[in-house]
């Protein structure tokens, strides 16, 4: 027998183990309280379920709980409890039958048997809030064993003795269809006693939700309230008020507010089956809270997201067969001189990177309202900027700091220093000079007040299973603020026009902050429009922060996920006029369903500046539209899935007209890229970014291979 000296020989009464006659002891695993989460995972089998034993008033206890009231048993090891009390030596040979006697049946019982469960969707019956932990308490089901409102009363206050974790979110549930009849007859009695009841068919597992990225995962649950800020990394399972633009990798993602299925981030995590779901009560659930900064399983598929405690063996057992590695990207340093969007193509990927060497192949092929007219600055105006400023000894000294790979919170700080040190450091005079003449060459004079788009192109985005959506930064630039003797604002390069957008921007979200304080979204956009309305633009600023971008904290991770080398990742930059006031912006992919006789395109879109891959307002909704290509190389089978919240009584974004013009320049660019740019990927689907100007352009924007 296991005597109280025993069990505190094992130095701490809550976890002990047992032994078996003259054999080695087996370790067997249990714990006479539940006064933590981690408690509780300890012991959950697979479905977060922890069976128990407790004593009964009235009656003598067995040895075995040494003076304790209850007994929780790893579940995991021995679902049943049979197998757990055959562990012990007074039980070593216990029948099914003495069993029975022991913990069924009302005359002889000597102790209460049952099991605890996790169900995070179902509402607690008394405070209405998501997330119980059911327990139920077994017995036979003839006449005379049903339980009576003292026996579970009994259980009801013992069990929230026994476990202090989950005494405001512990509820009883019958156990089987007979114990359930009897106490529903019983449940007034129970709920004026306090005991919170909650029937079976009432428990529901998963919660309710709208998924973007199906798929499982394990990490350590995160949960951010409202505006506030917290480091996660590949490892981490983040719930979170709404879904940051920038954010890096994670294990899963679940948000309270909907999100955009064509943001850069979803298209990241669907290409690496991470899950990312919207679930509205996920930041309230009790049973979340209870499992917090805990290691947990998260399943996204379809309308339900389940979390549920994990086990450190499981999660590195996932983790180990999760993370595919790529081979290291090229790279050509040869290439000095910023050259022509429209002299670039897919041959030009080692030295431009290969969003500016794709916009190349659109220039090649699409009509010139229909594409962006630029200039790309090579890897190699990189690779000197940061070997003249002393800037890859930095880089060096990073990477050889072990602290870095371990430590979220560090890794943050040191790369946020990288990325201020670059922005800081003096461009090199080659750069400026090689800048004023591209511009000057692709758009003469003018090109000094126009403002310019600086985007991230890399050797390590936008390639065949690896899209780098959302990873790097782009920015906005004016030459003239460079060029002129001060750093006074506003910027040269803002034209009446767009300050009128502006300030029309400005006064709105103004006012919808005040209207919804709660909408925290807003203060980054209006700080950013106070900024362009009031500060110069500095291109070489834009440049060098574009640059700095290489080593953003998301990049950072996605590049340790897949083994690559940083120090074989170069940045370029590709130029072009920036859009401002646009009317529609759209990501589209083709290609799909391509078994079907004609293949699907999906198109999600917004209105105005709210966006689509990187959405300022995360309340709203895109709109989702569909069609087919026929064969006579028009759009049939037009479908309207779901209207933008932001458009006109739902009506659609595309008229006719505009769609049959944007369908007709998805044809070429598909076509074009399937048998020129990837013809090894058959079949090809294209994600493709599509802007319609404030003048009525429909401009395709970018290129790249889609991952379902």
């Amino acid at each position: 027998m296991l005597s109280a000296a025993a069990l505190t020989a094992c130095g701490d009464s809550s976890d002990v183990k047992a032994g078996t006659g003259g054999q080695p002891p087996t370790e067997v695993e249990f714990r006479t309280e539940l006064a933590t989460r981690d408690d509780y995972t300890s012991l959950a089998a697979e479905g977060a379920e922890v069976k128990y034993l407790m004593v009964v008033d009235g009656r003598e206890p067995p040895a075995i709980f040494a003076g304790a009231e209850c007994l929780f048993q790893d579940t995991d090891k021995y679902p049943y409890h049979l197998q757990f009390l055959r562990t012990l030596p007074e039980y070593a040979s216990l029948a099914p039958e003495r069993y029975a006697d022991m913990v069924l049946r009302r005359a002889s019982r000597a102790m209460w048997g049952g099991g605890l469960k996790l169900y995070p969707a179902t509402p607690h019956p008394r405070t209405g809030a998501a997330g119980v932990l059911a327990y139920t308490v077994y017995s036979e089901a003839g006449p005379g064993e049903m339980l009576t409102v003292d026996d579970i009363v009994q259980a009801d206050r013992r069990l929230k003795g026994c476990s202090p974790f989950a005494e405001g979110f512990l509820v009883f549930t019958p156990d089987g269809a007979a114990q359930t009849a009897a106490v529903r007859a019983i449940s007034d009695e129970l709920a004026a006693a306090g005991v919170a009841l909650v029937d079976p068919s009432a428990l529901l597992g998963g919660l309710s939700a709208e998924t973007y990225s199906e798929g499982e995962a394990y990490g350590y649950l995160k949960i951010v309230d409202g505006a506030a800020t917290v480091s996660v990394g590949p490892r981490d399972v983040l719930v979170i008020d709404a879904a940051p633009s920038d954010l890096g990798l994670v294990a899963g993602l679940v948000t309270r507010q909907p999100q955009s299925l064509a943001s850069h981030l979803n298209l990241r995590l669907r290409e690496k089956g991470i899950p990312s779901a919207a679930a509205p009560g996920a930041l309230d659930n009790s049973v979340l809270r209870a499992l917090e900064d805990g290691l947990v399983h998260l399943t996204a598929r379809g309308a339900q997201v389940e979390i549920e405690p994990a086990r450190l063996e499981d999660a590195e057992a996932f983790w180990s067969k999760s993370r595919p590695p790529l081979a290291d990207p090229a790279a050509d340093l040869e290439v000095v001189t910023p050259t022509a969007l429209g002299s670039l193509g897919a041959g030009d990927v080692a030295a431009f990177g290969t969003k500016a060497a794709n916009l190349g192949e659109l220039s090649r092929i699409l009509p010139e309202p229909n594409r962006v007219d630029g200039f790309a600055i090579p890897f190699r105006a990189y690779a000197d900027f940061m070997q003249g400023r002393g800037l890859d000894a930095d880089v060096t000294a990073l990477l050889a700091d072990p602290r870095v790979f371990t430590d979220a919170a560090y890794k943050k700080s040191r790369l946020s220093e990288l990325r201020a040190r670059m922005r800081a450091a003096e461009p090199l005079p080659e750069l400026s000079a090689a800048l004023e003449a591209a511009v000057r060459q692709a758009y003469g004079a003018a090109g000094l007040v126009t403002r310019l788009r600086f985007r991230s192109s890399t050797n390590a985005e936008d390639l065949p299973g690896l899209s780098g959506a959302g990873l790097y930064d782009s920015r906005s630039g004016c030459l003239a603020d460079d060029l002129d003797a001060d750093t006074l604002g506003p910027s040269a390069c803002l034209s009446a026009e767009h300050e009128a957008h502006l300030r029309g921007e400005l006064a709105r979200r103004r006012l919808e902050l005040a209207e919804h304080p709660d909408r925290s979204h807003l203060a980054p956009i209006i700080e950013d429009l106070e900024e362009d309305l009031t500060e110069e633009k500095s291109a070489l600023l834009a440049v060098r922060r574009v640059w700095a971008s290489l080593w953003n904290e998301r990049a950072f991770d996605d590049r340790e996920y897949y083994g690559i080398d940083h120090t074989k990742v170069f940045m370029g930059v590709a130029v072009h006029p920036a859009f401002v006031g646009e009317r529609l912006e759209a990501v589209v992919i083709t290609g799909l369903e391509p078994d079907a006789p004609e293949p699907l395109v999906r198109i999600v879109s917004q209105v105005g500046e709210v966006g689509v891959v990187e959405p300022s307002d995360p309340t709203a909704s895109p709109e989702i539209l569909t069609f087919r290509r026929s064969a006579a190389g028009s759009p049939s089978e037009i479908t309207l899935v779901s209207p933008s919240s932001l458009a006109a009584e739902g009506a659609r974004l595309w008229s006719d007209a505009a769609l049959d013009e944007l369908a007709g320049l998805l044809f070429v660019v598909h076509d074009h890229f399937a048998a020129s740019v990837y013809p090894t990927l058959a079949p090809l689907s294209l994600d493709l970014e599509v802007d319609v100007t404030m003048d009525g352009r429909t401009v395709i924007k970018q290129a790249r291979p889609y991952t379902p």
